[in-house]
C-alpha cells in the first residue's frame, strides 16, 4: 500500500540530523554507528524490520542488528544488569515494562523524543516508549468449526468442550491465562483484580485434560493450522497475518481480548543509549507507524498514523473505534506488584502440586 505524504529520504535525514543535534547537543551525537534491536520474531518482528529497522539503517548509515527473545523478565533483567550491555532498544510488554522501570533496569526517556508526536494515553512512558497496541483473542480452527453464527465467541465457549470438542493451547504464563480462566468462570471484566488465583487454577483444573501451552507468538497459528488443537489464545496480529497473508483457515473473536501497549525500552547499560533513542523516536512518527500496521495488524499509539491505515486492517485492530469497547485492558500495574508471587504458584500448578 503506498503510504500518503511520507517524506523523502533526504528531508527524513535532515530532521533526525536536527533531532539529534538537538537531544543530544552539537558535540554529542551518537558516536556509535552500530544498534542492536530486540524484539519478538515471526512475522511481527518481520513487520517492524520493514517498517522500522531497515529504513533506520539506511537513512543513518547505521548497522542495525536484529536479535530475539520470548519476553521473559529474567533474560532481559540479565541483559539490562550485565556488566557489558548487548542490547540497545527492547520490545516489551506493558506489565515486565512496569516492572523493568520499578527496578531501575531501563534509561529514561528525554522529553523530546516526543515532541510534536499525538500518542495514545500511556504511550509517552518516561521509561518505556508505546509502539503498538495488541490483543490476546481467542482463535479457532475454521475447518473444525465452520460456520461463524456457532463458531466460539468467548472464553467461556473455550471451556465448554462438550459443544466445541477438542485440544486447546494457552500461553505458558500466568498474566493474561489467569484472566482467560476468571472470565471463562463468569467474572466480569470490572471485577478482575485483584485476580482471585485460587478460583483461576480451579478453572485451568477443570480444563486441564485438554490443555497444551504454547511459548511464542508464532506458535499459535502453527498449532491450529496443523491441527494440534481446535482453538487457542493468541495475539490478534499473528492471527491476521497468518489467515491474510499466509491462507490459513483461522477465525478469531475480538471479544473479550486483552488488550496491552507494547514498549520500546533501553536497558540502562545499552552501548549505544543515544542512537537507541534517535531509533525510538524515528519509530513513533506517523508514516512508519501506519506501514508497520498496514504489514500486520497491530494499532499505532501515533494518533496521526490511524488515517493512512488500511480500512481492512482497521476493522481488525484492538483499538478501532469498533473493537475498543470489546476489550479488557490488562492492569500492568497489578501485575508489576505480584507477578513474582503468581509465577511460583504457575509453577507449581504446572507441575501438578
Amino acid at each position: 500500500m503506498k503510504r500518503k505524504g511520507r517524506p523523502t529520504w533526504l528531508v527524513l535525514c535532515v530532521l533526525l540530523s536536527g533531532f539529534l543535534l538537538a537531544l543530544f547537543g552539537c558535540n554529542k551525537q551518537p558516536t556509535s554507528k552500530s544498534l542492536t534491536v530486540v524484539s519478538f520474531g515471526g512475522a511481527y518482528q518481520e513487520a517492524q524490520s520493514k517498517a522500522y529497522m531497515k529504513p533506520f539503517a539506511e537513512m543513518t548509515k547505521a548497522t542495525v542488528t536484529e536479535a530475539t527473545y520470548n519476553g521473559e523478565y529474567g533474560i532481559l533483567s540479565n541483559r539490562a544488569t550485565s556488566p557489558e550491555g548487548v542490547w540497545d532498544v527492547v520490545s516489551v510488554e506493558a506489565v515486565p515494562t512496569a516492572r523493568g522501570a520499578r527496578e531501575s533496569l531501563f534509561l529514561k526517556i528525554p522529553d523530546s523524543i516526543y515532541s510534536g508526536l499525538r500518542l495514545t494515553s500511556g504511550a509517552a512512558g518516561e521509561y518505556a516508549a508505546g509502539h503498538l497496541v495488541f490483543s490476546t483473542v481467542l482463535a479457532y480452527n475454521q475447518t473444525t468449526f465452520p460456520d461463524t453464527l456457532t463458531a466460539p465467541r468467548s472464553w467461556a465457549d473455550f471451556w465448554n468442550v462438550s459443544k466445541y470438542p477438542g485440544k486447546r493451547a494457552l500461553r505458558n504464563s500466568p498474566r493474561g491465562t489467569l484472566e482467560i480462566a476468571l472470565l471463562a468462570a463468569g467474572v466480569r471484566p470490572e471485577n478482575l483484580y485483584p485476580l482471585d488465583t485460587k478460583l483461576a487454577f480451579e478453572q485451568l483444573d477443570k480444563l486441564r485434560p485438554s490443555l497444551v501451552f504454547w511459548e511464542a507468538g508464532a506458535q499459535p497459528p502453527q498449532l491450529l493450522s496443523n491441527g494440534t488443537v481446535t482453538m487457542t489464545s493468541a495475539y490478534n496480529g499473528r492471527v491476521w497475518f497468518a489467515k491474510q497473508k499466509e491462507g490459513a483457515k483461522i477465525g478469531w473473536t475480538l471479544n473479550q481480548g486483552l488488550m496491552e501497549t507494547e514498549f520500546w525500552v533501553v536497558p540502562k547499560n545499552a552501548p549505544n543509549p543515544d542512537l537507541a533513542f534517535a531509533f525510538i523516536r524515528f519509530s513513533l512518527q506517523a508514516p512508519e507507524q501506519a506501514q508497520f500496521s498496514n504489514q500486520i495488524a497491530y494499532g499505532p499509539t501515533n494518533l496521526d498514523a490511524v488515517p493512512n491505515v488500511s480500512k481492512d486492517i482497521m476493522a481488525a485492530l484492538p483499538n478501532s473505534p469498533a473493537a475498543l469497547s470489546l476489550q479488557i485492558p490488562v492492569n500492568f500495574d497489578w501485575w508489576a506488584s505480584n507477578q513474582s508471587t503468581i509465577e511460583a504458584e504457575w509453577e507449581q500448578w504446572q507441575s501438578g502440586h
